[in-house]
């Protein structure tokens, strides 16, 4: 239906739906981040072709539901195009990415971060210039420099709200304060924009794919210590032209695709008259930072002097004001004042640049309105990276502490910032100039090694309590509180590494390698097991392995798998402990399943099931009876899978795990695809799909898409089927996720290749770039019709 749509249809269609929900076109163009020139344009069929990103905007800021969606995307007519890139030559692999529209996980411009709610004060100019070479078209990579807290991410943040509506591609911003290494700061931005690292490729050729067709804004905050990776963003910026990169640093990148934009502190009063001390931009920050703590206050004669000294003291840094301005709660300007000059600019190191001394100096002043409890829980935070919940505040701060009153001091102070939280537990976090006051001072008291090890240590009983509830019906909520927690895990785990304390990072890593697997951290996953040193006990090396062996099987490194899985079991037959051995031989067998080695993978999995029920192990009993079925898959016995794959997909789905059952649901839809029974099928797919999207599981999606294709074909949806091998390239792509399992690689490989003889070249591509393009709630769409289409809908 889709390539058939009439000229002038896509017009008649997005009329009506805007006038459905009495839109004008100058709304619906604010809504979605277009012109209201394109939409009327668009209406009148002056565009008759517009570009996916384009109609996933329109839908979005019309806020279609599955229907009208998809009605909107069905009426667009035809495009050429161009064939996609072909297969590789090892057998097996889906075509390459190429260069094409963004991946279903970039976001659209309604994914604009929220302001912070406070005016900014005193930068119309400087905002001016920045937004005329945001949107000049010729300036793509913007560096905003200047000294720490003189407001670069304030400046920043409110130049990608303003020119969002011109970026139809998305404009994202990527906060990389917690990111130490220049390498990891291409993956830092996939990973933000949902596009995870790819194994075994570089991670700018992995992130060039899906940006490269995109008009779209990035905002890369933080990068002063991480200079090194210039290139990078050089490159990057280079090979996607309709890319523009705003960043943040204290010091310029050095490279010729800059522009450098620096900013100064706010201008203070130039004299000390009411008139003049009312119109300077610091002291009017001032002034609103301490009416928002409660303190309203005005300019007068009597308090104008000591106000524009106040501000003049703190160089008009913004950050150092709205730290100062608290203290109008309890002192007066004069007061206030004198406090200052008592502390002096040259309270910080001697080796910081001017403005940052008289920083330190502001915050070394804020811990003197602090009570003692309060300024030591303020120092023990600073080693927590990037947010933290009230637990791990309690961790660090000692044993029985009670920690809500000092919490409390310190957000009142501006010292601690409330964040969003993934669950109903507060999380906070310090400003990394903050944090890295806090750093400096906790290194002084003598407390930041003993501080270090508490923290580590939470963040190890943290991960293996995850290990549990990663099994459970709990999965989805717990994946999503641990990558609110990535970066203190990954400092836990390097902690624990410096102290060669191996067990515990064994444990650690091998904990949370399902987390790693089904949110795209696999590179780093593996990175990390590969360092485990040679202290850990047995037992904590066979979790090392069986997580290495997890990470593998998703990327499709049979070799490495092989290697691995031989080491494993030899350790397993060391290791007395079921509970743990039975994890690393059910991932053992799987390998020798992928390998073909069935005689080995019958007598491991059978080793593996027969210790995973006298464990209690419920959730590896369930997938070694998954990689039995699929033992007898790949021995064509399909009477034996027939028999036991039902049996296996109800004990799933009593398990309430939304992976073991989407993993299941795909197992069986193997089965039946054999078989030909298309509505069973149907049903398993979609459910699987809809699992998958729900809890954003990559691995359990990189399956089903491909399937549900070929099923698409088989029922005479060829459009739907190459659409959908496009979307399933893509999250493969994106999230390292090689689906290798031999038989179902084999049926949509078939599938591919009819697929693509049914539409030809021209439609074939065309439909392809679709759904690489797509988002979640297309593929949900989409998946409904062809399995519907498929005669879908029993119960599995």
């Amino acid at each position: 239906m889709e390539g058939a749509a009439a000229s002038g249809e896509f017009a008649a269609v997005l009329r009506r739906l805007r006038e459905a929900r009495s839109l004008t076109q100058e709304e619906l163009a604010e809504r979605s981040g277009l012109t209201a020139k394109a939409i009327g344009a668009l209406e009148r069929g002056e565009r008759r072709r517009p570009y996916p990103h384009t109609v996933r905007s329109l839908a979005d800021g019309l806020a279609l539901d599955d229907g009208d969606r998809a009605a909107l995307v069905a009426a667009v007519p035809s495009r050429e195009a161009s064939p996609p890139p072909a297969p590789s030559s090892a057998a097996g692999v889906f075509p390459a990415a190429g260069v094409s529209p963004a991946a279903a996980a970039v976001p659209s411009p309604a994914h604009v971060p929220v302001g912070p709610g406070t005016p900014l004060i005193g930068r119309d100019g400087e905002l001016a210039d920045l937004l005329a070479l945001v949107r000049s078209g010729t300036r793509r990579l913007v560096t905003v420099t200047g000294p720490g807290g003189v407001g670069k991410t304030r400046l920043a943040m409110e130049a990608l709200r303003l020119a969002a509506p011109g970026f139809p591609g998305g404009a994202r911003a990527v906060d990389l304060s917690a990111v130490r290494e220049p390498k990891l700061v291409v993956p830092g931005i996939a990973a933000a924009l949902g596009l995870p690292d790819e194994v075994g490729i570089d991670p700018l050729d992995a992130l060039v794919p899906h940006l490269a067709g995109l008009r779209m804004l990035l905002v890369l905050d933080n990068l002063e210590q991480l200079t090194q990776a210039a290139p990078a963003l050089a490159g990057l910026v280079a090979r996607c032209p309709e890319l523009v990169v705003v960043a943040t640093s204290r010091a310029p990148l050095r490279v010729r695709a800059e522009h450098e934009l620096v900013l100064g502190p706010l201008t203070t009063p130039a004299g000390d008259d009411v008139d003049a001390v009312a119109s300077s931009p610091a002291v009017a920050l001032l002034l609103d930072r301490a009416a928002a703590a409660g303190s309203p206050t005005a300019v007068t004669a009597a308090d104008a002097p000591a106000l524009a000294a106040i501000v003049r003291r703190l160089d008009g840094l913004p950050l150092a004001v709205e730290l100062a301005a608290p203290g109008l709660r309890l002192l007066t300007p004069p007061a206030l004042l004198t406090r200052l000059e008592r502390q002096g600019p040259g309270a910080g190191p001697r080796d910081l640049p001017e403005r940052h001394r008289t920083m330190a100096a502001v915050l070394e002043w804020s811990m003197d309105l602090l009570e003692p409890e309060e300024v030591a829980l303020f120092e023990r935070l600073a080693v927590l990276s990037g947010g933290c919940s009230l637990d791990a505040i309690e961790a660090v701060a000692g044993e029985g502490a009670d920690v809500l009153p000092a919490l409390g001091a310190l957000v009142d102070q501006s010292l601690v910032l409330r964040v969003p939280s993934p669950d109903p537990q507060p999380r906070f976090r310090l400003l990394e100039p903050v944090r890295q006051f806090a750093m400096r001072r906790l290194h002084a008291s003598g407390l930041a090694t003993a501080t270090a090890d508490r923290h580590a240590a939470h963040f190890h009983a943290r991960a293996t309590a995850s290990a549990v509830l990663l099994e459970g019906p709990d999965l989805a909520a717990e994946l999503d509180r641990l990558d609110a927690d990535h970066a203190n895990l990954r400092s836990a785990f390097l902690r624990l590494l410096e102290l060669d304390r191996d067990v515990d990072a064994a444990e650690l890593a091998g904990s949370v390698w399902l987390y790693l697997a089904l949110r795209g951290h696999a590179r780093e996953g593996l990175a990390w097991l590969e360092r485990i040193g040679p202290g850990a006990s047995d037992v904590a090396r066979c979790r090392a392995l069986a997580g290495r062996l997890g990470l593998q099987l998703l990327a499709g490194d049979t070799a490495s798998m092989l290697r691995d899985a031989g080491d494993a079991v030899a350790l397993a037959g060391r290791v007395a402990e079921p509970a743990v051995t039975c994890e690393v031989l059910t991932l053992a067998g799987q390998a020798a399943v992928f390998a073909g080695a069935l005689d080995d993978a019958d007598a491991l999995l059978g080793r593996a099931l027969a210790q995973a029920e006298a464990a209690g192990r419920r959730w590896v009993a369930v997938h070694a009876r998954l990689a039995r079925c699929q033992l007898a898959l790949v021995a064509g016995d399909l009477a034996t899978a027939g028999l036991t794959l039902p049996e296996t997909v109800r004990a799933a789905r009593a398990a309430g795990n939304a992976f073991t059952l989407a993993t299941a649901l795909n197992v069986h839809a193997t089965l039946t695809e054999l078989l030909g029974d298309e509505p069973a099928t149907a049903t398993l797919l979609g459910e699987a799909v809809a699992l998958s999207l729900a809890a954003r599981m990559s691995w359990t999606l990189g399956y089903a898409l491909p399937a549900l294709a070929s099923l698409a074909q088989r029922v005479g949806d060829p459009v739907s089927a190459a659409w959908l091998f496009g979307a399933g390239a893509s999250i493969s792509a994106a999230d390292a996720v090689d689906p290798t399992f031999p038989v179902s690689r084999a049926l949509s490989d078939r599938g591919l290749d009819a697929t693509r003889a049914a539409l030809g070249d021209e439609a074939f591509a065309r439909e392809w770039d679709a759904g690489r393009a797509a988002s979640g709630p297309e593929i949900q769409a989409r998946a409904a019709v062809v399995t519907t289409r498929a005669g879908g809908g029993r119960s599995a």
